[in-house]
């Protein structure tokens, strides 16, 4: 009876001391690889126009029409247009005015030409004053056909035409309203050739040149290239920043002007580095690590973090290229734990996998 009753208090306690088994937590892996990174700075840029115009009037007179908003113009088509009738009076008035001038001319050179022919009956005193009077009548026919000239070029101002191809972004003055030389009528913006503009601290200046190639966010899974194609040296004391100017894509069609964007600078130049997703870097109270898949379980690798660029982050530690490394689901491991491999993760496609079987 007595050994009966310690063979039962044994197996109790072996019972009692049986851990039940973890059951394999469902995740997604990416394999560590090798790529080229290099230090790289985030900054936020605003979409402008390469080319943007204030339409002024070249010439007084009340507005007859003006293109709407949003209209796309060629280059040279008409946007404004002011009432030229009474500049087309004045030019009736100067055409009437430089018929007179003509016929003045011709008559004091017939008159020269009968004075010169009489010979010595006609005195020196008279020929001067018909020479005088021929002169006189030469500079009222060119000043005539000048006064002409400037009025043509009013006509031709009293239209505003567009010098680049672009939209109409802004209409400050309507129909009917009376309108002064150099007053803005409208405001053209060149939509096709844009730029970015940003400003970055004066420390990054000598690591930023023109015709370097930085990534421009448009959505946190699509990025496109872009060309530093200038840089304004000449620091702001007030803020500690210099200028740089990126040139975009034509073709891309996610631009707009004013539009904020992000844009990822290098600092130096690429170095091969070993990187893993962002999100596999799991962040807790006594450090970085990475969960490595390793037969059929979560080993827990202690990492340190370098460069970044997109979603991959440089590490180092013991892990090795073409190791499984657990992007989703790693936030409840623990070093040791089973785990099941239901999809691979594919960084650039957000919340997609090869297996859509983790919630």
């Amino acid at each position: 009876m007595k050994k009966t009753l310690i063979g039962l208090a044994l197996c109790f306690a072996a019972n009692a001391h049986a851990q039940p088994e973890r059951p394999a937590s469902a995740v997604e892996t990416a394999s560590a690889s090798l790529r080229d990174i290099a230090p790289s700075i985030t900054a936020t840029g605003q979409v402008q126009s390469r080319s943007g115009a204030e339409m002024a009037a070249g010439t007084s007179g009340p507005l007859a029409w003006v293109a709407e908003p949003g209209t796309a113009v060629k280059k040279g088509e008409v946007i404004a247009r002011l009432d030229t009738g009474e500049i087309r009076l004045q030019r009736a008035e100067q055409g009437a005015r430089l018929t007179r001038s003509e016929i003045a001319l011709r008559q004091a050179e017939r008159e020269l030409e009968r004075l010169r022919a009489s010979g010595t009956a006609v005195s020196r005193y008279q020929l001067d004053q018909a020479e005088n009077t021929r002169d006189l009548a030469k500079s009222d026919l060119e000043i005539a056909r000048a006064t002409l000239r400037q009025t043509d070029d009013r006509l031709a101002r009293a239209e505003v035409r567009a010098p680049f191809a672009g939209v109409i972004a802004e209409r400050l003055r309507r129909e009917g309203e009376e309108i002064n030389r150099g007053d803005v009528i409208a405001r053209l913006q060149d939509t096709e050739h844009l730029e970015l503009r940003l400003f970055l601290p004066l420390r990054h200046v000598r690591a930023i040149q023109p015709g370097s190639s930085v990534q421009v966010q448009l959505a946190p899974d699509r990025a496109v290239a872009g060309q530093v194609r200038a840089i304004v040296p000449v620091g702001d004391a007030r803020t500690q920043s210099f200028e740089a100017l990126i040139d975009l894509p034509q073709q891309e069609a996610g631009f707009a002007v004013g539009r904020s964007l992000q844009v990822v600078l290098p600092l130096e130049s690429p170095q091969q580095k070993l990187a893993v997703p962002r999100d596999a870097v799991v962040i807790r109270e006594d450090g970085l690590s990475v969960y490595v898949v390793r037969s059929g379980k979560a080993a827990r690798v202690s990492v340190k973090t370098g460069s970044a660029q997109g979603e991959w982050v440089a590490i180092e530690g013991p892990v090795s290229p073409q190791e499984a490394v657990v992007v989703r689901g790693a936030e409840t491991l623990h070093d040791g734990d089973p785990v099941k491999v239901i999809g691979e993760h594919r960084p650039g496609m957000a919340g997609q996998s090869k297996n859509k079987g983790l919630s």
